[in-house]
């Protein structure tokens, strides 16, 4: 599985996903973030990532386990914070 270290840009809860944006290290200040989407519903491993994910702020660092779903868009399937 993929793992991206990325700068938290934005993070949306809409209730059964939260979508974590942001941009992998080394990529250039404006590029277009990416959108990592955390599923809040399901097994209790699952719905605990996604309200780990929430609580990401805008500048902080994360390190995401993903599957790439479009080039703006992936489903995570694990969250670090270093």
């Amino acid at each position: 599985m993929p793992t991206a270290r990325v700068t938290v840009t934005a993070v949306s809860d809409e209730g059964d996903t939260v979508i974590v944006w942001g941009r992998p290290t080394g990529a250039r200040s404006d590029s277009q973030p990416i959108g990592y989407a955390f599923r809040a519903e399901g097994d209790p491993g699952t719905v605990a990532l996604a309200e780990q994910a929430s609580r990401l702020a805008a500048g902080a660092e994360a390190v995401i386990d993903y599957v790439a779903v479009t080039g703006e868009w992936c489903r995570a399937r694990g969250l670090a914070i270093p």
